[in-house]
């Protein structure tokens, strides 16, 4: 999306927010089924649970400054937008890559 390619391909540019939304749930429906492996007595059910969410929005903010502070330092070089096309390209594929990954281990385990 960052890049203009869905419109150019698509023809169209979906809301961002919508977008956002919907990755989300998906990202949270995730993390719920890794909760699940782990024995969590019933006791304290709920600390653990909001400890345990509390833990990974600290640690996606943290990896997102992270990535922030680097792109921005990147942006300011003259080689940005020869190798910008090229990120894009290699983040998506390793996207799709783990996307994949995580079917095939949910179907064939």
């Amino acid at each position: 999306d960052n890049i203009g390619a869905y419109q150019r391909w698509f023809g169209f540019q979906p809301n961002t927010k919508a977008a956002t939304l919907i990755f989300g749930f998906f990202h949270g429906f995730g993390l719920s089924t890794k909760i699940i492996e782990y024995d969590i007595s019933p006791d304290g059910l709920i600390p653990n649970l909001l400890a345990f969410n509390v833990g990974v929005e600290i640690g996606q903010l943290v990896a997102l400054a992270m990535i922030l502070i680097v792109i921005n330092f990147w942006r300011k070089t003259n080689g940005f937008f020869r190798h910008a096309y090229t990120a894009n390209v290699a983040m998506m594929s390793a996207g799709f890559l783990l996307f994949g990954y995580q079917l095939t281990g949910y179907f064939v385990a």
